[in-house]
């Protein structure tokens, strides 16, 4: 494997980004929004020169000189492409520039932005945009219908294979993460501390204004411009999250207060 040392006409370089804010699904400030809203809001972000101020009239580059678009998303429903497609218009980027949507489960949004750097290290692109997109308030997974598969026939192949492959793609994530747990012999009280230190860390960074040029506003149809997390909680500590039950297994180590959030 020959290592190169030297830059390449074809290094990818990553010249911005930006997120929406991070709020609770269900509860949160973007409860009620839908996921082409947010994905509008940063794809104008992107293209900005200072995404977190009032006006985003300053561009990094033309809209038209975007030559794809790659959205990650995973609770979609079947009009889930359509629908990036019309945002993703309505963000001002003009209807030649293609879009295509990944899902490639928790790691959609990274997906993406893989597709769109191997496109341009390849030739095929010299600017794109890599992203993701999750509503879990409008696309719960709860509401997630099961698989269209043939029952009769996935349960013979397993049979003949003499493995359950293919029915663990059933597992629901919180099975997985006690899995987790017991694999690399993860105790609750280390989970606990770590999630306390994390909401820790967040809320300094808060503090401090570390978040706020990442971040893109958000306007809401009452007027309601949301440029902050909602689900950082400074008062968590250990000791209060040892004292919440096990969400997935009476036995297990994953609760609601050291697991990642859901997130709109």
């Amino acid at each position: 494997m020959s290592h190169r040392s030297k830059n390449h006409p074809r290094d990818v370089v990553i010249v911005n980004s930006v997120r929406t804010p991070l709020c609770r699904a269900r509860r949160g400030a973007f409860a009620s929004t839908p996921p082409s809203t947010l994905l509008s809001a940063v794809l104008r972000g992107v293209l900005a020169s200072k995404p977190a101020a009032a006006s985003l009239q300053v561009q990094l580059v033309p809209p038209s000189a975007i030559e794809d678009v790659c959205v990650g998303n995973v609770l979609s429903p079947a009009s889930g492409a359509a629908a990036m497609r019309m945002a993703q218009l309505a963000a001002g980027l003009p209807h030649t520039t293609p879009l295509s949507t990944v899902n490639r489960q928790c790691s959609s949004g990274l997906q993406a932005c893989a597709n769109i750097a191997n496109a341009i290290a390849s030739g095929q692109i010299d600017i794109g945009i890599g992203c993701g997109v999750e509503s879990m308030s409008t696309h719960p997974m709860n509401r997630i219908p099961p698989p269209d598969v043939d029952w009769d026939e996935i349960k013979a192949a397993q049979a003949k294979l003499g493995n359950e492959d293919s029915m663990d793609c059933l597992i629901p994530m919180g099975i997985t993460s006690e899995n987790v747990t017991k694999t690399y012999k993860l105790d609750r009280r280390s989970l606990d501390e770590f999630a306390a230190e994390s909401h820790r860390r967040a809320h300094a960074a808060k503090v401090a204004g570390k978040f706020i040029e990442e971040i893109v506003p958000v306007t809401l149809p009452d007027g309601t411009v949301v440029t902050e997390d909602d689900g950082i909680r400074p008062g968590t500590t250990a000791g209060g999250l040892a004292k919440l039950r096990p969400a997935f297994d009476p036995q297990g180590s994953t609760t609601a207060g050291n697991s990642s959030q859901l997130t709109d």
